[in-house]
């Protein structure tokens, strides 16, 4: 067992996820990061608790940060698979397992066939594992459909939807999501890809199909706005009447000219203030209809860093190489101590 984690990446997800894996007891014997502001601090410092007996110092050297016996990193820098990939390479070639929350390593087949065969030729070569994990993708919109469909003799139509509140998010996410611009801008946003809305689609689709033995012969994908009827703010954005409070995107997975799959995202600011309550809902239709709604919806970060953390006991069960959700047991938490101690 690999329990020794590095971790690279403590933004707002690599913190939780250090949080956790210590209230959890796995050692963290290094941490790398590249912001210039947090080289030389330790990592108690930097989350405000008790100072171990061996503090451990932030560094922004990667290479270093690698050394020693092969370990565990927990990765938490980027979403797509074309930035994160060349951390990914020093990381395998040292022969260390990667657990990543990056949304595209969830299926990263589905963003670059080619690049996702180097890194699983890669591991394989080194007797490393990488993991992409997370809650959307990870969870919400893929491996909790595959687990409804567990008690299914067949399936012809899969349907997701997550609706949830952007308010405690920050500039970058808000701006991706179009929230505060008018209708037309947020048109000429998507037009030029700045408007991105969900980070994954297509991974969740290729994940559940792929494990369905389903052909998908084309996605379809639409972003439209949310535009609120009443004044919505947060620390970050206000949004008047009639301009975007958020992003309606969507995704359709077609077998020939037959729907298979169903995605929808509707994200946005205070959607309390018109009615509305996040949930997830999942629906499985085939010779048994199927549905589940949980409200409020699955934490995001909190599950992420969860859905990362719980991963690092199953991960060595797998064969070296490029590792999907759906090829191992289900990554419920493993806990040293009985609920009742």
């Amino acid at each position: 067992m690999r329990n020794d984690l590095i971790l690279c990446g403590v933004g707002a997800m690599g913190q939780r996820i250090a949080r956790l894996a210590l209230a959890r007891d796995y050692p963290i014997r290094a941490v790398v990061d590249r912001d210039p502001a947090k080289a030389g601090i330790a990592l108690h410092e930097l989350l405000d608790i008790p100072e171990p007996e061996q503090p451990v110092i932030i560094t922004p050297d990667l290479n270093l940060a690698l050394q020693g016996e092969k370990a565990t990193v927990m990765h938490a820098t980027g979403s797509f698979l074309t930035d994160v990939a060349p951390m990914l390479r020093d990381c395998l070639e040292k022969g260390h397992d990667v657990i990543s929350i990056a949304e595209e390593m969830i299926y990263p087949m589905a963003a670059d066939r080619k690049l996702a065969s180097e890194l699983d030729e890669l591991a394989r070569l080194h007797g490393a594992r990488l993991l992409g994990t997370g809650v959307n993708p990870g969870f919400a919109m893929d491996v909790l459909l595959l687990a409804l469909t567990v008690p299914c003799g067949q399936v012809g139509h899969l349907y997701a939807r997550r609706c949830n509140d952007l308010s405690d998010f920050g500039a970058t996410v808000l701006d991706s999501q179009g929230v505060g611009l008018t209708i037309q801008a947020f048109e000429r946003a998507v037009a030029a890809g700045e408007v991105v809305g969900h980070v994954g689609f297509r991974q969740s689709i290729c994940l559940m199909a792929a494990q369905l033995g389903w052909p998908v012969d084309r996605i379809e994908e639409h972003k439209v706005p949310i535009v609120t009827r009443v004044a919505r703010s947060t620390p970050h954005v206000s949004v008047a009447p009639g301009e975007v409070a958020g992003c309606h995107h969507e995704a359709v997975a077609y077998c020939g000219d037959r729907e298979v799959i169903r995605l929808e995202h509707p994200q946005q600011i205070r959607p309390e203030l018109e009615g509305i309550e996040t949930s997830d809902f999942a629906r499985i239709s085939g010779d048994q209809a199927i549905e589940m709604r949980i409200s409020p919806e699955v934490g995001g970060g909190a599950g992420t860093a969860a859905c990362a953390v719980n991963a690092i006991a199953y991960l060595p069960l797998a064969r070296p190489g490029l590792v999907h959700l759906n090829e191992l047991p289900l990554t419920a938490p493993r806990f040293a101590q009985s609920p009742l101690d």
